[in-house]
């Protein structure tokens, strides 16, 4: 994922592999934050923290459920956009590049 948003012009700075890493990097303030929403298994309180720490980024989040279960999953935290596993990874950081320029619905 970070090479596709690379090439979507995005400046990855860091990249996490649990909950507790995305609430560590969630504090740097990012532009946009991307997780797993299963990493490995589904936090709730961590997605909420993630979104507390930079209320001003892009959160999206990617799962291999369907889409619209977990957009109403996290329909109260904040979440951006929730995009679908199931797309080629460059469309997916397609998809987040488009939202960051406010040009893509939340949930594809």
């Amino acid at each position: 994922m970070s090479a596709v948003l690379r090439e979507q012009g995005f400046q990855v700075e860091h990249q996490g592999a649990t909950w507790a890493d995305a609430e560590a990097l969630s504090v740097t303030v990012p532009d946009v934050i991307v997780v797993d929403l299963w990493m490995p298994t589904y936090d709730e309180e961590a997605l909420a923290l993630v979104r507390q720490h930079a209320p001003d980024a892009i959160l999206a989040v990617v799962t291999a459920l369907d889409a619209e279960d977990a957009t109403r999953q996290v329909a109260d935290i904040g979440v951006d956009l929730v995009l679908s596993k199931s797309r080629p990874p460059d469309e997916v950081a397609a998809l987040i590049a488009a939202r960051a320029r406010g040009a893509e619905p939340a949930t594809a």
